[in-house]
């Protein structure tokens, strides 16, 4: 282990805009290469992707509305709300602005190439786990997804990895429906390989990320007045 002496010292605030930032690269990565995004996002892709056949919408639209969704199903649930609820759906817009954003500018690729959308997805199966480890080491409020796994944890004693599969599992069905509803049976539509690609380097780069974060960085809340606003 390593000496508190040897780790460099990192601002939690940092880290929380770094998680934001890794999360949607990852996602934005694994929407333009086409092959499928996260469990997590997939319901809101098959939407887009329909709604896009009939009226202009962003990917990140259709993204926040679904976390409002599972916000409000939280809400229902645990029966709190509050400020850290508040931040949760504002670090959600953000996380879906990045996405918008950085999807303008991956369009200006040749996507018409196999070999670069694989490179997108490699990309992406890579850092989207870093993004969940920062994620944990930040008191601000973190994206919806997150905040309803942290939640439901504490509210009903369950593990949290538990909470995280059964609410991925059950998104990744819930998109699969939609898909063969919207899109005809047998049409994978936001869940495909690429999702069980994220899936299974979710479950292989997690710990080894969160090891190497423990191992070489310390982190300090920097901004106290901005703390208090998430007690």
């Amino acid at each position: 282990m390593s000496n508190l002496k040897d780790k460099k010292i990192v601002y939690s605030e940092y880290a929380y805009f770094m998680s934001v930032l890794l999360l949607a690269i990852s996602i934005a990565f694994m929407k333009a290469a086409g092959f499928g995004v996260s469990l997590s996002s997939a319901p809101a892709y098959v939407i887009y992707e329909k709604v896009s056949l009939t009226q202009q919408i962003s990917y990140g639209t259709a993204e926040y509305t679904i976390q409002a969704f599972v916000l409000l199903f939280l809400f229902i649930v645990t029966g709190k709300f509050g400020k850290r609820h508040i931040f949760s759906f504002l670090s959600t817009l953000i996380f879906a602005a990045t996405i918008d954003a950085i999807s303008k500018g991956l369009d200006l690729l040749p996507l018409e190439h196999v070999w670069l959308r694989v490179l997108l997805v490699t990309l992406a199966i890579i850092i989207g786990p870093l993004g969940y480890v920062l994620m944990d080491h930040t008191y601000i409020s973190p994206i919806v997804y997150i905040l309803y796994e942290q939640e439901i944890s504490k509210a009903t004693g369950r593990d949290r990895n538990f909470v995280y599969w059964t609410y991925n599992l059950v998104s990744g069905a819930f998109a699969i429906g939609l898909s063969f509803y919207f899109f005809g049976v047998g049409t994978f539509v936001g869940a495909n390989i690429a999702t069980i690609l994220y899936t299974l380097s979710k479950i292989l780069l997690h710990r080894p990320w969160a090891n190497y974060i423990e191992k070489h960085y310390k982190f300090r809340n920097k901004y106290k007045q901005l703390e208090r606003h998430f007690k």
